[in-house]
């Protein structure tokens, strides 16, 4: 998993590269189509099917949304949901769940960067704006 290296305001550095928002699932690093987030709602404040889909992934035990500098991204009800749905069961039939973390970007990135440091399954929603 890769770490973040810097975010400010409409950008985000990870691995040296520049991107404006971003899905972070697993080792992939997927820019947030903001064209098509724009056709779906007129803002890039939701979240798609698609992203919530793909935050699932890859059995994460946590998911980090950074909801912007000043908390402007909705977090989606089917989110919600679907991670309260989402169990698995381990060897000893005891459910495990994923941990749903909102937090102002600043303060995700911090937390996205020390678990992935801890060496936990994290994914992420990186909004950079509002």
């Amino acid at each position: 998993m890769s770490k973040i290296d810097q975010v400010e305001w409409a950008k985000i550095i990870i691995e040296g590269k520049e991107y404006s928002q971003v899905l972070l699932v697993g080792n992939e690093v997927i820019e947030r189509d903001s064209a098509t987030l724009h056709q779906l709602f007129g803002t890039t404040h939701k979240m798609s099917d698609f992203e919530i889909e793909r935050l699932l992934e890859g059995e994460p035990e946590i998911i980090i949304v950074g909801n912007g500098w000043d908390g402007a991204l909705e977090i989606n009800e089917k989110l919600k949901m679907k991670i309260s749905s989402f169990a698995k069961a381990s060897e000893d039939r005891k459910k495990l769940g994923i941990e749903l973390k909102v937090l102002r970007t600043p303060e995700a990135v911090e937390e996205y960067n020390r678990l992935v440091e801890e060496g936990k399954r994290v994914n992420a929603l990186i909004h950079t704006t509002c």
